[in-house]
């Protein structure tokens, strides 16, 4: 199935989201980060753990989850211009690409 790096990676990608979340909170007071930031963080991890147990849908959760941060963040960074959001967004989105190439290299197996 899916590597031990692979799993690895979308841990450490849910742990720096759940890290994130907490520092937009201490920043700039934004409780709206630690909820999301923590909730997404959290969703991510546990389809990490998922994936560790060799479950499809642990692929499939992180794929969806990391596309709709791509999206949020895009968005944010659309109508604020700001420096993190953007950073963000690019981070999702090379991790999406990075599960979406993940799944790809799973399904030719």
């Amino acid at each position: 199935m899916f590597k031990k790096t692979t799993c690895w990676i979308v841990l450490i990608y849910g742990v720096l989201l759940i890290g994130l979340g907490y520092l937009g909170y201490q920043n700039a007071g934004s409780r709206v980060s630690l909820v999301l930031g923590s909730g997404f963080g959290i969703l991510i991890v546990l389809s990490a753990f998922l994936l560790f147990a060799h479950k499809k849908f642990g692929i499939y959760a992180a794929l969806i989850l990391t596309a709709v941060l791509t999206a949020t963040f895009g968005i944010r960074y659309s109508m604020t211009s700001r420096i993190i959001p953007a950073l963000l967004a690019v981070l999702s989105g090379a991790m999406l690409l990075f599960l979406l190439a993940q799944s790809a290299k799973w399904r030719k197996r």
